[in-house]
């Protein structure tokens, strides 16, 4: 069996990063880590804003994400600095998400800095909200910025992890598939052309379904390991907050980006 670790927002104290970065467990799942009522709030708050398409209409999101401007660094940092003002305007200044999720940090790393990615003067985005209605999908995939953001000083990093804050979840579909495979760059001649890799990389491998999630739950996994999000079904669509954490054990040091 591959399976999470499960804990409450104050057994922080029961994490141990190493084992997700070493895929030794597949998630941390975080029960109940943000206030579930003020969730709704927030996600009122979402459906009044405007929505980035993404991937040719593939996704729907608020905010840039790095990704998708791997050699376009100038129009990423300006898209980061007018983020704020709408995050500003759907978070209350002492709930920001990233925040707490970078304080939860602080308490297992106490003797690391910790802070938002900066480079040449410029903030990194701290998050991205992602909305799938019904029908949408992720394919299988990684997130690695250290083989597609070579153009940005934190490629440089030794491990990173991905925290995926939940707001609203559908009613059915819509799980987190992780499986036991890490990405190699051999991997590449099994990219499709738009998005993702093939399902060949992980039809007989070991996997994880991360099911049962709730408003106010936060996921961390390993995203270097292929994973993928399944079809969405019903009226009410999937939100979820993302944030990239990266670590420099050189430095002592840990840095958020997204």
């Amino acid at each position: 069996m591959w399976d999470p670790l499960v804990i409450r927002k104050r057994e922080w104290e029961k994490i141990n990063c190493d084992e997700l970065i070493s895929g030794h467990i597949p998630a941390i799942i975080f029960k109940e880590f943000y206030d579930e009522n003020f969730c709704k709030q927030v996600v009122k708050k979402i459906s009044k804003n405007y929505f980035e398409n993404f991937q040719n209409g593939k996704l729907t999101h608020l905010g840039p994400f790095l990704m998708n401007y791997c050699t376009k660094k100038n129009s990423y940092f300006k898209e980061a600095r007018q983020s704020y003002t709408i995050f500003e305007n759907i978070f209350e200044k002492s709930k920001m998400p990233s925040n707490e999720i970078l304080d939860t940090f602080r308490l297992i790393y106490p003797d690391s800095s910790i802070s938002l990615a900066q480079e040449s003067g410029n903030n990194f985005s701290p998050f991205v909200i992602r909305i799938h209605e019904e029908g949408k999908s992720i394919p299988i995939h990684k997130d690695f910025v250290g083989y597609e953001g070579k153009d940005y000083q934190i490629s440089n990093l030794d491990q990173q992890l991905s925290c995926i804050l939940h707001l609203q979840e559908p009613e059915s579909g819509g799980n987190l598939i992780i499986y036991k495979k890490k990405w190699h760059k051999k991997d590449e001649k099994y990219r499709n052309i738009d998005f993702g890799y093939s399902e060949k990389l992980v039809s007989s491998g070991t996997s994880s379904v991360i099911s049962n999630i709730d408003p106010g739950d936060l996921v961390m996994i390993n995203p270097i390991h292929y994973h993928k999000v399944t079809t969405i079904f019903g009226s009410i669509p999937r939100i979820t907050l993302g944030m990239f954490v990266g670590f420099f054990r050189s430095q002592n040091q840990i840095v958020s980006w997204a």
